[in-house]
């Protein structure tokens, strides 16, 4: 069988299913940023991953149709915000409504043009190297223009469909 026809092929599994049993593995929360007409926008993100030192850039995975990702490929850079555990509301914040709705409260300042929250614990700002659409994402990989960590406090881990303190 080809690659073609195994990603062409009917699901074994309902998506409900492949959602209840991925819910199950630990990852990582952050807030995907970026800079939009009307201000700043953003969403809550689990799919980030460390993807070359050389350069150093990352990979991050949205949905396809995210108005986060829409912004992100008009600007050409985004953000990437690792979630302490004192700020895991955010997680949920993000999650839903308007951009407005989303930032509401929250404090940020711009790095290289791009909303970086103050309360992440990590933060790191991309320019976009690549995109590649793959089902119903799209994945940018970014090359890494500016970073921020904060050794203290321990991240938001999301597992089990609730948040966890990292250890």
């Amino acid at each position: 069988m080809t690659t073609e026809s195994l990603l062409s092929a009917p699901p074994v599994v309902s998506g409900d299913r492949f959602r209840h049993a991925m819910a199950r593995l630990p990852t990582g929360v952050a807030v995907v940023t970026a800079t939009g007409p009307d201000g700043p926008v953003g969403c809550t993100v689990n799919a980030v991953m460390s993807l070359s030192l050389r350069p150093p850039s990352l990979l991050v995975s949205l949905g396809t149709g995210s108005r986060t990702l829409d912004r992100i490929l008009s600007c050409g850079s985004f953000g990437v915000n690792v979630l302490p555990w004192s700020a895991r509301q955010l997680a949920g914040q993000f999650a839903v409504g308007t951009a407005a709705q989303r930032f509401a409260g929250v404090d940020w300042e711009p790095r290289h043009g791009v909303p970086v929250l103050s309360a992440a614990a990590v933060g790191v700002v991309c320019a976009i190297g690549e995109t590649v659409r793959l089902h119903d994402h799209t994945l940018l990989a970014g090359t890494v223009l500016w970073t921020r960590a904060d050794e203290r406090p321990t991240t938001v881990l999301y597992g089990d469909g609730q948040h966890r303190v990292s250890a």
